[in-house]
């Protein structure tokens, strides 16, 4: 029986999400609390010309005039947004499961998802989630090597810290190699400040013998290193991390062992982030100076 990846979660959190429509066919997209974030589509980029975006709060137009993808940058809000909470930006290759993971931690299907490898994300999309007392804004960015070039979704997240202040990185990937990404996980930390953690989260792993966590400490397939070490090797080295699956609900109802172990999933990502934002929400870097 094939399983695809997780498209729903157990509580329900956020009711609906706001959609703006902007200059042209630009679309903003987020949740009712939080800023919306242009279309980085490079389809876009010849309807646009001035060199800065003003973002509004989410249900209000943004300015007349807008900025090519490439070039995406974000002037200061006018004021703060409501339902302030500690940010999570989640990224990956696309395809590795960004907006599942999303779900997962949301804890309801808040990012529209497809149960192969087609881009679900088109655009940066905020979502709102509350665990064990805790605000969270969730984003999640458009897969790389999907609709957008690398340096527009690079500068997407560079923005989000501006605009923001980013708490966790979570990089979204699968066991297969193919999802890891050496190289822009190095341009990611050179735009977010050195304090920032980045969480790994490995997902697709429900069929692994024992403990999902056992994938880290497994032989690679060169068979000298195990899987964690494999990927420090290659530069990838990570302030914490999680080994998980994000199989939808209906997909496990029937399964103990799929049902108890994305149950079990959800709370190890919980764990994390609530251990990474026990203190003050950063100040994004546009009130810093």
């Amino acid at each position: 029986m094939r399983f695809p990846r997780g498209i729903r979660c157990r509580r329900a959190l956020s009711k609906s999400a706001c959609v703006t429509p902007g200059v042209g066919s630009t679309v903003v997209h987020c949740n009712s609390a939080h800023p919306p974030y242009k279309s980085i589509q490079p389809e876009l980029h010849s309807a646009y010309s001035p060199p800065l975006v003003k973002m509004g709060l989410c249900g209000s137009r943004p300015n007349a005039g807008g900025t090519p993808a490439s070039a995406l940058k974000a002037e200061p809000l006018n004021r703060e947004p409501s339902g302030q909470g500690y940010v999570v930006v989640v990224f990956g290759r696309t395809g590795a499961g960004i907006s599942s993971l999303v779900n997962l931690i949301a804890g309801s299907t808040v990012a529209q998802c497809h149960a192969d490898t087609r881009p679900c994300t088109q655009k940066v999309t905020g979502h709102h989630a509350s665990f064990a007392g805790k605000q969270f804004c969730i984003y999640d960015i458009p897969g790389f090597e999907g609709v957008s070039s690398e340096s527009e979704t690079i500068e997407s997240i560079r923005s989000l810290e501006r605009q923001r202040g980013i708490d966790v990185l979570v990089y979204c990937m699968r066991k297969a190699r193919q999802t890891m990404m050496p190289d822009t996980l190095r341009e990611i930390r050179r735009v977010v400040p050195s304090g920032v953690p980045v969480v790994a989260v490995v997902t697709e792993l429900e069929r692994v013998e024992g403990s999902m966590e056992n994938w880290w400490t497994t032989a690679s397939e060169a068979g000298r290193l195990t899987n964690g070490q494999a990927l420090e090797q290659r530069g990838m080295i990570f302030d914490e991390h999680a080994c998980i699956t994000t199989l939808p609900l209906e997909d496990v109802a029937h399964h103990d062992t799929f049902s108890e172990r994305r149950k079990e999933s959800e709370e190890v990502i919980h764990d994390i982030l609530l251990g990474r934002c026990s203190g003050v929400k950063r100040k994004p870097e546009s009130s810093v100076r």
